[in-house]
């Protein structure tokens, strides 16, 4: 971790709500593990899973180091949560948490998702969906979500709708909603503004916010594809720019 005063959780993407109501009562107690314990001395170590420029994924080994006395604060990056998880369900055990969504635009955001799924699905694991080309899997996707059903791969990219269940159950001061763009073009002022949100004072990143990670292969979607899936999320990125008051990254 970049900033001195962040401590990890032991996972990255513990996914651990997602699981349901009768797992999240039972098991809480494994959640609360996952995180350093407010009074420990020890530097907290986690493996992280990555891919490198080739998409071949690999896991490095973090080791954050612990000073006495210096104020910590720690979370977790469960991608899913956001969309798939009921907010009400975080809220009774975390109800004076504070969130950060980061959006992206919504096509690359179902592009890259898909390409994590081609790689999955080239691994051997089960996906609960088929898994073939771009063009073709968003053909069935459109066809379903125009059908009235939730898609996997789609519906996740409707912002909107999930900013507001989110802030049905917490309030603005608890719910920061950053976009990925703006993060790319001024990594600087986006995380002076977490820092500013979780109560902690500025810090000096160096070049560190230029590194990427996780990264994989260039590659784009086809033009008709992609121009069927702007067409799908135009009135909904018009509503997310509405319900936000402020004029959309992309």
């Amino acid at each position: 971790m970049a900033h001195p005063q962040v401590l990890p959780c032991r996972l990255k993407e513990p996914q651990f709500f997602s699981r349901g109501p009768a797992y999240v009562d039972a098991h809480i107690a494994e959640y609360w593990a996952l995180f350093p314990e407010r009074d420990g001395q020890e530097d907290v170590r986690f493996v992280w899973p990555e891919l490198n420029a080739e998409g071949i994924l690999y896991h490095e080994e973090v080791v954050t180091p612990r000073q006495p006395g210096l104020p910590y604060f720690t979370g977790e990056a469960s991608a899913n949560t956001f969309h798939e998880v009921a907010p009400d369900l975080v809220h009774r055990h975390l109800p004076d948490m504070k969130l950060i969504v980061l959006l992206r635009e919504p096509v690359a955001r179902v592009f890259s998702h898909h390409r994590m799924y081609v790689r999955f699905r080239d691994e051997g694991r089960e996906l609960g969906l088929e898994i073939t080309d771009f063009a073709t899997d968003m053909a069935r996707e459109l066809a379903r979500v125009r059908a009235g059903a939730e898609s996997e791969l789609i519906s996740p990219g409707c912002y909107v709708e999930n900013l507001r269940r989110w802030r049905a159950c917490y309030p603005p001061e608890q719910l920061l909603v950053l976009f990925a763009e703006d993060l790319e073009a001024r990594p600087q002022a986006v995380m002076d503004q977490v820092l500013a949100y979780l109560g902690y004072p500025p810090h000096d990143y160096g070049d560190y916010l230029q590194k990427r990670f996780n990264q994989a292969p260039p590659a784009r979607p086809d033009a008709a594809t992609a121009a069927a899936l702007q067409a799908f999320y135009a009135p909904h990125n018009a509503a997310l720019a509405h319900y936000l008051g402020r004029k959309l990254p992309w």
